[in-house]
């Protein structure tokens, strides 16, 4: 049966590249619900899927993607216009399952299947609600650190005829590195912003955040998700301030005091997914030459 459904996959490729596809939409519909529930301290399971009128959406209705574009972008019970953002999500969960699929290791897509749900839904809380859940961040660093020794190869360890033990000591230990790394860099950045901006520049959430991306990614991943991240933010955020859009945004918030509050979170998140995903070969290759310019 495995060697009729391998001659399956090798014959017709696309059709496992189409369930993954699809797992990740459901994965991002999923997400939906926790991003706009689990900040409200509404539950995930109860009630089920309902429209903002209160009528129950039935399964037909709520396809991950395909249903908001049949229906207008609106609710079939009351004509209600549905957030661009469902789609958004479920289809960019969808694409990054599917470009983990192509291009990681087996183990190492595994590992991001829980990664990469995890940083969409930090990215888009924190812009909600400026807060980024302990549940998400703390949790995803130790559900990392736990995926690292399951699955030593998803963090690039594997050694011809080592046990299977000791490849899981050293991804732990690999993985343990990268929280303390993430969190340690972040954290110095936070104290300098504090000192330079004499205010609070980013939170704690941001700092367990860093740590969450090391788990996953090592301490390699960890600061390229903190400067990378911080780059990308630059030229994302700068023409909008420049453009003024931003202060008409909804999604801004300003603090007590008056000045305009940036989350830094989605940031991180979208620093960690691009080096997970696309970015690791190039930006480990860097580090190492970094290190024997300093070694040698």
């Amino acid at each position: 049966m495995i060697e009729s459904f391998e001659e399956v996959l090798s014959n017709f490729p696309w059709i496992a590249g189409a369930f993954v596809f699809c797992i990740g939409a459901c994965v991002g519909s999923f997400l939906n619900v926790c991003i706009y529930r689990i900040p409200a301290g509404e539950s995930i399971v109860s009630p089920p899927s309902h429209c903002a009128c209160g009528k129950p959406i039935k399964w037909y209705l709520n396809l991950p993607v395909v249903s908001w574009f049949l229906l207008g972008g609106r609710a079939s019970c009351c004509g209600r216009k549905l957030p661009f953002r469902y789609p958004l999500v479920e289809s960019l969960t969808a694409v990054l399952y599917l470009c983990m699929w192509l291009l990681l290791p087996v183990q190492t897509a595994l590992a991001g299947a829980v990664f990469v749900p995890l940083m969409i839904f930090c990215a888009f809380v924190d812009i909600d609600t400026m807060t980024l859940p302990d549940m998400a961040t703390a949790g995803g660093a130790l559900a990392g650190i736990a995926l690292a020794c399951a699955l030593p190869e998803s963090r690039g360890i594997h050694i011809e005829g080592a046990p299977f033990i000791a490849l899981c000591m050293a991804s732990a230990i690999s993985s343990i590195v990268g929280v303390v790394v993430g969190a340690g860099a972040t954290y110095c950045v936070r104290l300098a912003g504090e000192i330079a901006f004499g205010r609070e520049a980013m939170g704690e959430g941001d700092v367990i955040l860093a740590a969450c991306v090391g788990a996953f990614c090592g301490w390699q991943g960890a600061l390229f998700a903190l400067f990378g991240g911080s780059v990308i933010g630059c030229f994302v955020v700068i023409p909008m301030l420049l453009a003024k859009k931003v202060f008409s945004s909804e999604k801004k918030k300003k603090s007590k005091d008056g000045e305009l509050e940036i989350p830094f979170g989605p940031w991180i998140a979208l620093g960690g997914v691009l080096y997970f995903a696309f970015l690791r070969d190039g930006i480990d290759a860097y580090f190492l030459g970094i290190q024997s310019l300093l070694f040698q």
